[in-house]
């Protein structure tokens, strides 16, 4: 188990992010010293809004961080417990005499970190990338715009100032796997970010997508194409998706465009869900019979979500029917939710699917468990005219860097079942090997021992 009091969060890679992450920790302490607060638990009401955070809400997400790894859910409700619960309420079907099935692949977020380039990342999907990519669906979260007419605005190596990102061409390569596999067929353009380059950015994001034929959701150019949103049929099986963000960071849709991003007040108590609500009622109307919406919401770098977000997501699945949520944001792995409700348009029981948080992907922050990218693989069936799911495999990876007199010169997504059997593997590489142990502990710890360990695979 990660001892907190002596648990550095993160490990910078330069001298430079050495110098800084060394400061923020040291101010700190010293604010440690004159009575500062320390948090065992999340700060209560915290949204991680930056346009509505108070100073104690700046200081909170700076210490957990960059100072103290914060190891427990909210305070008095149980989120461990109720999590660890979860294991029994997925139930296999069998199915294995019907044709109508898929297989549907999600990775978490997608970001342009300074190291996200062809160079460094030619080895990045050699054990990821069969089990990512082999799949009738692949979809995941674009957390950055795609202008290619300007140059790209990576996430700096730490993080202190506002940020505002912009992919090019040569990352999204990185992304999509070089080529080398089929590849995206929908992505989710609705996060934080999505409004980073402006207007512009978002329509150069979706036309650079279209010609790449890769569907999006959650930006627009138009109210129109708001309700324009993916349904794809495979194998007799409709889907559609949906998406929607908690913030915009700084940003806002201007008023007589809010279609630029859905952007609703997710992370807050009682969150007005009514678009939500239309869309998917739209959807069931065009015939989609399994429901997945990416929603971008929740608190970074903590090991459960907050109970308010719970709330939130119970709110959500009860009131729109969703089969399936597509978290993200937290940037760390977190648990899957089984969730029993009465399909508000059917009146039908089912199960809606809750993962809270895939954690990044192709991404590289200095944050540890982001380094712990969750991978999944969703079977759909038709069983009696209802298209459920009947199948969950999940794998980790280890998103290890080949780091050089303090720059990253190559970085691979390592299958983390095969480095539990040969631990070996990371040998001679002193750092990678402490860091590795501390991931283990922290998914023993919050991820393996709920939900999830049932549905690891080996292959």
């Amino acid at each position: 188990m990660i001892d907190p009091k002596h648990y550095n969060p993160v490990r910078p890679i330069s001298l430079k992010g050495k110098f800084l992450v060394g400061l923020v920790r040291l101010l700190f302490r010293i604010r440690k010293i004159f009575g500062g607060q320390d948090w065992e638990q999340p700060l209560d009401g915290h949204h991680e809004d930056p346009r509505k955070m108070t100073r104690k809400q700046q200081l909170y997400f700076g210490y957990k961080y960059y100072y103290r790894a914060i190891l427990k859910g909210d305070k008095g409700q149980e989120l461990e417990q109720h999590f660890k619960s979860q294991g029994a309420k997925f139930q296999k079907k069998d199915n294995s005499n019907s044709s109508q099935k898929i297989t549907l692949s999600s990775g978490g977020d997608l970001m342009p970190y300074f190291c996200i380039t062809s160079t460094q990342c030619q080895k990045l999907w050699q054990e990821s990338g069969d089990f990512f990519f082999n799949a009738d669906l692949v979809v995941g979260n674009l957390e950055t715009p795609l202008h290619p007419n300007k140059p790209a605005s990576y996430v700096p190596e730490v993080m202190l100032s506002n940020m505002y990102f912009n992919a090019n061409e040569d990352m999204f390569g990185v992304f999509s796997g070089f080529g080398k596999y089929k590849g995206f067929d929908v992505l989710s353009t609705a996060n934080n970010h999505s409004l980073d380059q402006g207007e512009e950015g978002v329509k150069e994001t979706l036309q650079f997508l279209e010609a790449k034929n890769i569907q999006h959701v959650g930006t627009a150019r138009s109210i129109e194409e708001r309700d324009q949103f993916p349904l794809i049929e495979k194998n007799g099986i409709k889907v559609a998706f949906l998406s929607y963000t908690f913030s915009l960071n700084a940003l806002v849709c201007p008023p007589e465009k809010p279609y630029l991003a859905n952007h609703l007040n997710l992370n807050e108590a009682h969150p007005d869900i009514s678009l939500i609500v239309e869309q998917a009622k739209l959807a069931r109307q065009r015939g989609a019979e399994f429901l997945v919406a990416f929603l971008h919401m929740g608190c970074a770098y903590q090991p459960y979500p907050a109970k308010r977000i719970v709330d939130n997501m119970h709110q959500i699945c009860k009131e729109t029917g969703i089969d399936l949520v597509l978290g993200g944001h937290p940037h760390n792995a977190q648990p899957i939710e089984f969730l029993d409700i009465t399909d508000p348009f059917t009146g039908q029981a089912k199960q809606s699917t809750i993962v809270y948080s895939q954690g990044d992907f192709v991404a590289y922050d200095i944050h540890k468990w982001c380094k712990l990218p969750l991978l999944l693989k969703f079977e759909l069936s038709k069983i009696e005219d209802n298209v459920v799911l009947t199948d969950l495999k999940a794998k980790l990876f280890y998103n290890y860097a080949e780091i050089t007199n303090g720059e990253v010169k190559a970085l691979q997504l390592l299958d983390y079942q095969k480095l539990i059997a040969n631990p070996q593997a990371l040998a001679g590489d002193l750092n990678a090997q402490k860091e590795f142990e501390e991931l283990k502990s922290f998914a023993e710890s919050f991820l393996l021992k709920g939900n999830l360990g049932r549905f690891l695979v080996e292959e």
